[in-house]
C-alpha cells in the first residue's frame, strides 16, 4: 500500500496513469509440482480461511464456509484449501465434513513450503475464496481470480491486483464471522 501511494503520488505529479507491475515470474519447478498436485483434469477452487493471529476477528464461521465448500463441489470442483500442517484438528474436521478435499501442504516437499508454492498452486485455481491474511496476498500473485473478505479496511490493505474481488464487510454492514453461506456463493456468483 505505501507502494501505491507512492505510485499515485506521481501520478498526480506527472499527471499520468501508471501502476505497478503485478506480475511474479513463478519457477518452473514450483509450476511442474502444482501440476502434478493438481492435474488440469479438474476443476480446483482454493480456499484461505485461517488468520495470521488467533486474536483477530477476521474468519468465517467453520461451518459456513463448509457449506460453501460442498456446494462448489457439487458443481465438480476440487475445494483446495491452504492451510498449514499446524491446524491438524482443522484440517481433519474438514476432510471429515467435505468430500474429496485437498490439503497441498500435505503433498509438497518441505523445500517447497513457502509462499511461492501457493501462489504457484494458485494458478491452477478456477478462483480462490479467502479473508484478509498473508495467503491472500501470495494468491493475488497468481493472476487468478480472488474473492477476499474483509471485515474492513479493505483498501488499506487488499492486494493491488486487478483479479481480486473486495467484499468489504464494514461496508456491508456485517462482520465475516456472521456471513452465511448463501451470502458467500451469491457474492461469488454474482461477481
Amino acid at each position: 500500500n505505501l507502494t501505491l501511494r507512492i505510485v499515485n503520488y506521481f501520478n498526480k505529479i506527472l499527471n499520468k496513469n501508471l501502476s505497478p507491475k503485478y506480475d511474479i515470474k513463478i519457477p518452473d519447478d514450483y509450476l511442474s509440482i502444482s501440476k502434478e498436485l493438481m492435474p488440469n483434469n479438474d476443476k480446483y477452487i482454493g480456499f484461505s480461511i485461517t488468520a495470521g493471529h488467533p486474536t483477530r476477528n477476521k474468519e468465517f464461521k467453520l461451518d459456513e464456509i463448509i457449506k460453501v465448500a460442498n456446494y462448489f463441489k457439487k458443481k465438480n470442483y476440487i475445494p483446495v484449501f491452504f492451510i498449514e500442517k499446524k491446524y491438524n484438528e482443522l484440517i481433519n474436521l474438514l476432510k471429515e465434513k467435505i468430500d474429496n478435499v485437498f490439503f497441498p501442504e500435505e503433498e509438497v516437499d518441505e523445500k517447497f513450503q513457502n509462499p511461492m508454492i501457493v501462489t504457484a498452486l494458485g494458478t491452477l485455481t478456477e478462483f480462490n475464496i479467502t479473508i484478509d491474511n498473508g495467503i491472500s496476498h501470495m494468491l493475488s500473485f497468481s493472476n487468478n481470480k480472488n474473492y477476499i473478505f474483509y471485515n474492513e479496511s479493505s483498501d488499506k490493505f487488499k492486494p493491488a491486483s486487478d483479479k481480486n474481488v473486495i467484499f468489504d464487510c464494514k461496508i456491508n454492514n456485517t462482520t465475516i464471522n456472521s456471513l452465511k453461506s448463501d451470502q458467500i456463493i451469491e457474492f461469488i456468483n454474482n461477481n
